[in-house]
């Protein structure tokens, strides 16, 4: 009985947020105007006796990516949208004209004859599509491929990310001659101090370059004195 009226209601909702989301020029408005689509969704597939998906679009989507994009936004402290002029203004009209064309494509199939009684039917049929017993039983039956080869790709994501985002402790002076350009820390008795990130071997390197620096300097300034004398 109500299930026309709200469908027209959180459809109306959906679009009235992604259009928000889309004319936004604050990200972070954006984002949440998204949320809002996904929540329309959500109680899209509830009128749709399909609970299970429901609970995972709010859950997955609208919690747990949506906080996450909502995190690397103030992370990033994005401003807000400077408007450029459009370079490409013929996709306007495109864009109306492919609306057009999807509005008048649903009505059609929505007035042909007997459409009303199909969906009727289809409304009033028992059916277990999206129960979780039905999706689980789909998942490990129908769909196990498809489905293992996904947690593969997730899994190499995962490890991918892992490698890039790991640090090695690599050596700050691998070659003396690093030296200069990065002047040595020494203590009160000059003992050279290891930085964060330096190896045993840098820090032996560093204090034998310091020393032939040294030796070289003590050489050169004998050699001046003993020219002037």
């Amino acid at each position: 009985m109500f299930t026309i009226p709200l469908f027209v209601l959180f459809g109306a909702m959906a679009v009235g947020c992604a259009l928000a989301m889309v004319a936004q020029r604050n990200p972070l408005y954006s984002a949440i105007s998204l949320i809002g689509v996904f929540v329309s969704l959500a109680c899209l597939y509830m009128t749709l006796q399909a609970p299970f998906i429901a609970a995972v679009q709010v859950i997955v989507y609208a919690g747990a990516i949506m906080v996450l994009v909502v995190f690397v936004i103030m992370l990033l402290n994005v401003e807000e949208e400077v408007r450029r002029p459009v370079r490409l203004r013929f996709l306007v009209p495109v864009g109306v004209l492919l609306a057009a064309i999807l509005i008048g494509e649903a009505a059609f199939i929505l007035k042909l004859p007997g459409a009303a009684s199909r969906i009727d039917a289809f409304g009033q049929r028992p059916s277990d599509v999206g129960l979780t017993a039905s999706i689980g039983t789909a998942l490990f039956t129908e769909y196990l491929l498809p489905f293992e080869v996904t947690s593969v790709l997730i899994l190499m994501a995962l490890v991918g990310a892992i490698t890039l985002a790991r640090r090695t402790a690599t050596p700050r002076l691998a070659a003396p001659g690093n030296v200069d350009t990065e002047p040595p820390e020494l203590g009160p008795r000059g003992e050279v101090f290891i930085r964060p990130g330096d190896t045993a071997e840098t820090g032996r390197a560093f204090a034998r370059h310091q020393l032939q620096r040294g030796e070289a300097a003590a050489s050169a300034k004998r050699t001046g004195e003993e020219g002037e004398r």
